[in-house]
């Protein structure tokens, strides 16, 4: 490319006759054909004088997109000037005590470093997951917090990991221990969830975090989109039901939630809240097509098992308990419709 003045820019085009203008890009074209002849250098926008004798000793300029010339990055910012660089009394840096400090300036960087991936990756997991904005922001502002706390919990990956989690129950987003350990892992990073847990409990202890315990009915809505997902649920449901599957997901998330309210709550001690979620929307399944007098439940205990990430022996150890009170619930609300 050529730096041309302003007598080489006044040339006509040599196709048109037209005259040659520079465009915001940097190139000369006719602004009769829009023929372009070559690239040229832009000069700088405007430059900014040094507000000191130590705080630049060239002039800064500025690129023609407006924005300043220099490199940014963890540690130091440089700043593309000519000349050498100088210390805080204004004394030029000799090349050798130079790159000195930049051994030392690249160390700093190094140990920054992992805390700048684990934030991306705690972003990376966010969009993968579908986190809402609100609860990124609180489990940033969580990590942040711990990182300022002169002792160790974990690694980076790990406080992330915890902090989301904490995030998640604080506002009430359904966030499973097992999507999140999955997501990293496949991300490349190893956390188990023994680890993550006891990271939980001990940044919860140490930021005076009040621990929120989920129920399972924070998780029905979210086992519900998980089969939503599933096609073959969705085709069975136009075939049994003759419904589409907007409507029949309303009605079984209305249906799981007053199972939900029958359950006593002395039977959701020691329960996996996700688990028991898992099997009050199989049973509203079967309560529902029964009510509804449709021609057979839509939902088996292996499809359920399959899609949601439980086990068919899960869900038959609590049908033992649910099937008994939903029961008794509906026959008698039965009974009194008939008399």
């Amino acid at each position: 490319m050529k730096k041309m003045n302003n007598s080489e820019l006044s040339l006509k085009c040599k196709e048109c006759g037209g005259k040659l203008v520079v465009s915001e890009y940097g190139e000369v074209v006719c602004s009769e054909c829009g023929l372009v002849h070559e690239k040229v250098y832009l000069q700088p926008l405007f430059e900014i004088e040094p507000l000191s004798d130590f705080s630049a000793i060239e002039k800064l300029y500025v690129s023609p997109d407006g924005k300043p010339l220099r490199v940014e990055g963890l540690g130091s910012t440089f700043i593309k000037v000519k000349g050498k660089f100088r210390d805080v009394r204004g004394k030029d840096i000799e090349n050798p005590h130079f790159l000195k400090l930049k051994k030392i300036d690249a160390i700093y960087v190094k140990s920054r470093c992992k805390g700048l991936d684990a934030s991306l990756s705690l972003r990376r997991v966010c969009s993968i997951l579908n986190i809402p904005k609100n609860v990124y922001e609180r489990a940033s502002y969580i990590y942040g917090k711990i990182l300022n706390v002169n002792k160790y919990f974990g690694t980076s990956y790990q406080l992330t990991a915890a902090a989301l989690l904490i995030a998640s129950r604080e506002l009430k987003h359904p966030l499973t221990l097992r999507d999140l350990i999955s997501i990293y892992r496949k991300l490349g990073h190893k956390i188990s969830a023994k680890s993550i847990m006891r990271i939980v409990s001990s940044i919860s202890t140490e930021l005076s975090i009040k621990k929120v315990l989920r129920t399972p009915k924070d998780y029905l809505l979210h086992i519900i989109n998980k089969l939503k997902a599933n096609d073959i649920i969705n085709r069975k449901i136009i075939y049994f039901t003759g419904k589409s599957p907007e409507e029949y997901y309303t009605e079984l998330i209305n249906y799981s939630s007053k199972i939900y309210e029958l359950i006593d709550e002395r039977f959701r001690i020691g329960k996996n809240p996700y688990l028991l979620a898992t099997s009050i929307v199989y049973v509203a399944d079967k309560v529902l097509c029964r009510e509804k007098g449709y021609y057979q439940p839509v939902l088996s205990q292996k499809l359920v098992a399959e899609t949601v990430g439980s086990t068919e022996y899960t869900i038959r150890q609590h049908c033992k308990y649910l099937d008994k009170v939903v029961n008794n619930t509906f026959n008698d609300r039965r009974n009194e419709t008939i008399a």
